[in-house]
């Protein structure tokens, strides 16, 4: 969907390793966020004869159409880190899950929070996979919190400094907050830089990633805690399923990846892989 983050880019180092490894030739295509492109760039891949492709959907209903092309051409498809919608045929399903990591982060929170205050979120690309996701895992999480009230929901379209100028605000709006639920880790360090800042370091602050730059916050006490995942690993992941499939072996439907909880206490023993 994007190369223009270090995640993105890490998962990209992964999968062209991994098919150095296997002896295979691969094409990594930057759709820049942009559906449209996606679309595009999926029929370009038809056009080329792709063996195989494996995509990570830009919005998950959108990239529908573009899976079915891909079907009705005979490419095999595998998804990566995101969902994509019904009515497509896919082989299998590898990535990180979301839910199942925001669900770690949420956790993380709710606990550091003693079970109840208030709380912000701070939403991404509102109609991704992920937000949706990640979104569902806080309410679900909140059930066994019923005295945590999430007080504003934020949508920041991915930019550091729009979080930073909302919490700063919130700070003002919401004085008795206790917590941050944000969907990126670097989101969730630059709301905890205005919460330090302000004098607030009774407020936790969780985000999601495992990023290098977060997991020194966790270290240093600025953020609570996140759950970590490993664009490498998904990218290696999925040029493995590809190869196997290709060679005749009957895969599973889904591939997750594995996203413990990084806290202080633990947070020495990983190292971010972007």
């Amino acid at each position: 969907m994007t190369l223009d983050n270090p995640y993105w880019q890490n998962m990209r180092l992964g999968a062209e390793d991994e098919a150095r490894k296997l002896g295979v030739d691969i094409t990594i295509l930057n759709a820049k966020e942009d559906p449209v492109l996606q679309i595009e760039q999926i029929k370009q891949m038809i056009a080329k004869q792709a063996d195989i492709v494996c995509l990570v959907p830009m919005k998950k209903e959108p990239l529908v159409r573009g899976v079915q092309m891909l079907n009705q051409s005979g490419i095999p498809v595998i998804i990566v880190n995101r969902e994509i919608g019904q009515e497509c045929d896919y082989v299998c399903y590898t990535g990180t899950d979301s839910y199942s990591g925001a669900v770690v982060s949420a956790k993380i929170l709710a606990e550091a929070m003693g079970g109840k205050g208030q709380i912000v979120e701070f939403h991404q690309h509102l109609g991704t996979g992920p937000e949706i996701a990640r979104s569902k895992a806080l309410r679900d999480v909140l059930k066994d919190y019923p005295d945590i009230n999430i007080v504003a929901r934020i949508p920041h379209k991915g930019e550091r400094d729009i979080v930073k100028t909302e919490m700063q605000t919130l700070l003002q709006n919401y004085p008795k907050l206790s917590g941050v639920y944000a969907h990126g880790d670097n989101f969730a360090v630059a709301a905890a830089q205005v919460c330090q800042k302000a004098g607030r370091t009774d407020i936790s602050v969780v985000g999601m990633g495992g990023s290098r730059e977060m997991i020194e916050a966790v270290k240093q006490g600025l953020v609570t805690g996140t759950s970590y995942q490993q664009p490498e690993e998904e990218g290696r992941s999925a040029i493995r399923l590809a190869v196997k499939y290709l060679n005749g072996e009957k895969l599973g439907k889904s591939y997750p990846v594995d996203c413990p909880a990084i806290t202080k206490e633990n947070a020495h023993n990983f190292k971010g892989q972007f």
